[in-house]
């Protein structure tokens, strides 16, 4: 297996050099990172801009690395197209970001956009991010690293869905304090707009009572309640659980679309007249 490993937090970033560690246990690794830090760049290319690519000391042995001049979206294009020199890519991993990476901030995520590359070109693709509740917390890679590793084998034994980037969200615990892994929907607000007395709050007698858990409100800045609802990244995390969430792209409200052809057909006869069809 032939592994691409980049992420948003640059080349130097430790969590970078975690995952390319449990990476090259799995297979070939080639490390094509940022040469500084990219973070919520999401989807962004360089299409009008030259880059620099510079191939830099590797600190794991047999992996390779570059440190390109650009975002993480163009890492991976530069990766695949370039610097993988005729081996084909197997799978795209990107982290070990330090920080949530889940609900409505995932479409900012340079960690997670970055995979879209691969998604696009219907190659396997990882997202890891280790979700810190304060900030000065020690940071345990190690686990989400071998979180990352198991997962790579999964997919390499092709027990787990391809067409389908995964998007992984480790609390930022030792393994053993860890209390579950559950699949998880993206939530539909941002973990680090909870407040820290919240994030803070023990969940341990929620987690025990799982599959029945219910939903924790919670007050946000203004006093607006919202509600962490069940079986969403943000609800798995605040339980100190690992979260696994399966993300495609379509961009297209299927909901709406009965009620929008009403109105699209008003709309032709306003400007087309009753006769013409489309």
């Amino acid at each position: 297996m032939n592994i691409l490993v980049t992420n948003d937090d640059g080349i130097d970033a430790p969590g970078l050099w975690a995952l390319a560690e449990a990476m090259s246990r799995v297979g070939y690794t080639m490390v094509v990172a940022p040469d500084k830090e990219q973070s919520g760049v999401g989807t962004s290319v360089s299409l009008h801009s030259g880059m620099r690519i510079d191939e830099v000391p590797s600190k794991i042995s047999g992996v390779v690395a570059f440190a390109v001049d650009g975002t993480p979206s163009d890492c991976v294009i530069v990766g695949l197209r370039q610097l993988a020199k005729g081996r084909h890519i197997d799978m795209i991993i990107s982290g070990i970001n330090p920080g949530a990476n889940t609900g409505r901030d995932i479409p900012y995520s340079g960690t997670v956009m970055a995979t879209l590359q691969g998604y696009f070109r219907r190659i396997p693709s990882i997202a890891v991010s280790l979700a810190y509740r304060e900030r000065g917390e020690e940071l345990h890679y190690d686990v989400a690293a071998r979180v990352a590793e198991s997962l790579a084998r999964r997919v390499q034994g092709s027990n787990m869905p391809a067409d389908v980037i995964i998007n992984a969200n480790i609390p930022n615990l030792p393994l053993e304090e860890i209390k579950g892994m559950v699949t998880t929907r993206a939530a539909t607000d941002s973990f680090y707009s909870i407040p820290r007395s919240r994030r803070s709050e023990s969940l341990d007698a929620a987690v025990a009572s799982l599959p029945t858990i219910v939903d924790f409100p919670h007050q946000a800045v203004g006093g607006v309640e919202r509600v962490i609802e069940e079986g969403t990244d943000i609800w798995a995390i605040m339980g100190d659980m690992i979260s696994i969430s399966p993300l495609r792209i379509d961009v297209t409200d299927h909901d709406s679309l009965a009620a929008m052809e009403k109105h699209v057909l008003e709309l032709k006869i306003d400007l087309l007249g009753d006769g013409r069809r489309m």
